[in-house]
């Protein structure tokens, strides 16, 4: 963004004609209707802004506009908060956080760089560094900024599981199996990273340690589509089929778009001879597959939809 783009940006932000109030109602207000994540709150409070934004405000209608769904927005608001104070830590790592968000790697990159000059102990700036890296594909980058990030906080236990989650990428299975570990230790009943460790060690056929993991996963968090189908697979494998249908009828339930699930539930209709339904699920599996290919809903989680 140029100089004279960023300033337009701040004065059609900052000088709106339409009046709501002292600045400090407006920004109490605003605050509490992001904090509730309350659309309709947050979509009234923006459309009567104060006369003069101050960063504060601006900052804060920009995570608004995020919650709306309205990321150009919140890219402008951002950068005008910024422009207001330049040497603003918190506003830096919010506008990289947006950038990120909306896909601009290099723009998010910027922005931690600037954060980190300003901070050079902050554990967070460097493992967003490393997630900005991630998302771009450049590996390495990223695994020498997770890694930075431990060394200033050694507890950071999403930077331990993103390395684990990085070295997958780069086929070091047994090095992501420590990283996962590890990140486990810090965070023993985390979902998340429960089913990515059952994953991953179903990959090194460690099989009875996986499920258990992934069991475990679905206990703490039953809503999780993936860990229904990888859960379902594991079941078709051992043969429980009557365990496996459970299991994918579910996830493609909470996620009817997932179509591995929809192919393996195929496969679990057709071994228990119920070939209508099997016909039915592999045509939509078909239907969902000429679709158009936008990835992964999360590159984090790609390799659990495999």
């Amino acid at each position: 963004m140029t100089t004279g783009t960023r300033r337009l940006a701040i004065l059609a932000l900052a000088f709106s004609p339409v009046f709501s109030g002292t600045v400090a109602d407006d920004i109490q207000r605003l605050s509490r209707c992001v904090d509730q994540k309350d659309q309709a709150c947050i979509l009234a409070c923006l459309k009567t802004p104060p006369a003069r934004a101050s960063a504060e405000y601006l900052a804060l209608a920009a995570r608004g506009y995020m919650l709306l769904g309205k990321r150009p927005e919140a890219v402008k608001s951002i950068a005008a908060a910024v422009e207001m104070k330049p040497d603003s830590y918190e506003y830096l790592m919010q506008q990289g956080w947006i950038y990120q968000r909306s896909g601009d790697q290099v723009s998010a990159v910027h922005s931690f760089l600037l954060a980190s000059r300003i901070n050079p102990q902050s554990a967070p700036v460097f493992y967003e560094l490393g997630m900005s890296f991630f998302l771009a594909k450049e590996n390495e980058r990223a695994i020498r900024h997770f890694e930075h990030a431990l060394q200033l906080d050694p507890k950071n236990d999403k930077a331990q599981f993103m390395l684990g989650v990085v070295e997958i990428w780069s086929d070091r299975l047994e090095e992501a199996k420590t990283h996962f570990a590890d990140a486990l230790k810090l965070q023993p009943e985390n979902p998340h990273y429960l089913l990515h460790y059952g994953v991953l060690l179903a990959r090194l056929n460690e099989n009875d340690l996986a499920l258990a993991k992934m069991l475990e996963a679905r206990k703490l968090d039953p809503s999780n589509p993936l860990t229904h189908y990888q859960i379902g697979k594991r079941y078709r494998e051992l043969g429980r089929l009557a365990e496996a249908r459970e299991e994918l009828e579910t996830a493609v339930r909470l996620r009817p778009g997932l179509s591995p699930a929809v192919y393996q539930l195929g496969a679990v209709y057709r071994r228990l001879g119920e070939e209508a339904k099997a016909k039915e699920a592999f045509a939509r599996f078909e239907k969902l597959a000429e679709q158009e290919k936008t990835g992964p809903e999360d590159p984090v989680d790609a390799n659990l939809e495999e």
